[in-house]
């Protein structure tokens, strides 16, 4: 879990803090985010806008540059849409606001103690084999025999 955090930058850039999961697989860093497009949900969307919100993915998996480049082409999106609709720009929305949630410093918070395995008590869980083919335990015990 990481948790980001920035401060008041001018007029533009308003604090803020947000959280979100990141994954580091053999020295590559993936953010993992559920429901993104729901973070750039807006009021009166115009149509073009509302097809690209559902391009984004329910759960975005992706390294940071290609989430950069997802968050500029929504936010330059979403100001157009706003402004077709005749609606100011929150501060909140623009792209410096948005880029931080993902890129300002953060804090990476890790579970300390390792999670036991867990034992699973369903017989299609784990498998054997019996010429073959895959079967529960329960009939690989049985010898196939019911």
């Amino acid at each position: 879990l990481c948790k980001s955090r920035w401060e008041k930058l001018g007029r533009k850039l308003l604090s803020g803090n947000y959280e979100y999961v990141d994954v580091n697989i053999n020295g590559t860093r993936y953010i993992i985010e559920v429901n993104l497009a729901e973070q750039f949900e807006i009021a009166r969307p115009t149509t073009s806008y509302s097809s690209l919100l559902e391009v984004i993915p329910p759960i975005f998996i992706g390294e940071p540059k290609v989430l950069k480049r997802v968050v500029k082409l929504m936010c330059n999106a979403m100001k157009n849409s706003m402004k077709i609709g005749g609606m100011h720009l929150p501060p909140w929305r623009r792209n410096g606001y948005m880029q931080s949630k993902w890129f300002a410093r953060y804090k990476r918070t890790v579970n300390e103690i390792p999670v036991r395995p867990t034992i699973s008590f369903r017989c299609k869980d784990n498998f054997g084999s019996n010429d073959g083919f895959k079967v529960g335990y329960l009939a690989a015990a049985l010898d196939g025999t019911s």
